[in-house]
């Protein structure tokens, strides 16, 4: 009787095994360099231009509205006024770009079967190397070829 138990217990564990998808068992783990991937990011250059020509903007509004101000009080506090807000639209450039690029990453490791993403810094042995594949994808759903001065990373 307990080998009978024996045997239906195997069974039901062969069993259970052959009903859990193969994707759980081929599993794998990817890593990017994630800072390399920011900054070649198709958009970083011209968010930079976008912050910069603000930048300019803003420090000709700054002085024109200084030559209004009486004391040096109120010159810091306008100075931080107008920091604040260059610092707020950069943060939010950062984030748009950040947010895209895990965008790309998610997808191409959906693409590729891959379970997990971790950044390269945290990669002692193994794993495979997604950025350049991550690279490729961003440009490519831009509709644009990788720049000359990336092609070495593919």
């Amino acid at each position: 009787m307990k080998r009978g138990f024996l045997i239906v217990g195997i069974a039901v564990l062969i069993f259970g095994m052959l009903a859990v998808p193969q994707s759980v068992f081929a599993s794998s783990v990817g890593y990017v360099d994630f800072e390399f991937l920011f900054n070649a990011h198709p958009e970083y250059e011209s968010k930079n231009d976008e912050l910069q020509r603000l930048a300019e903007q803003m420090t000709a509004q700054f002085q024109e509205q200084v030559e209004a101000l009486e004391t040096e009080e109120e010159v810091e506090e306008l100075a931080r006024q107008y920091e604040a807000e260059l610092d707020e639209y950069a943060e939010d450039l950062r984030v748009s770009i950040i947010a895209s690029g895990q965008d790309f990453i998610g997808r191409l490791a959906d693409r590729e079967e891959v379970s997990v993403v971790l950044p390269d810094s945290t990669i002692i042995y193994g794993g495979v190397n997604l950025t350049p594949l991550v690279l490729a994808y961003m440009y490519e759903s831009y509709g644009i070829s990788v720049p000359s001065h990336l092609q070495q990373y593919l």
